[in-house]
């Protein structure tokens, strides 16, 4: 059996999803493509951006938890 759609949307992201579901509403026939879990990387498994500035801010953190403890460095900011 062959289906006709007017949009084929692969992966299921913030941006995927929004496009998906405006065009559903636009009455468009949709369909939706990933291999992986309904959200996409951004919102099951993190972007990397945020991944990088949570990482940097976590060392910040522990270097100045570390201070007078031994551990010498000055990392104040990011």
């Amino acid at each position: 059996m062959a289906n006709s759609y007017d949009l084929i949307v692969i992966g299921t992201g913030s941006a995927a999803s929004t496009a998906a579901y405006q065009c559903r509403e636009a009455r468009w026939r949709v369909a939706v493509v990933d291999h992986l879990p309904f959200g996409g990387t951004c919102a099951l498994r993190g972007c990397l951006p945020k991944k990088v500035l949570v990482g940097a801010a976590e060392a910040v953190d522990h270097t100045r938890r570390m201070r007078g403890k031994g551990v010498a460095g000055d990392a104040r900011s990011i």
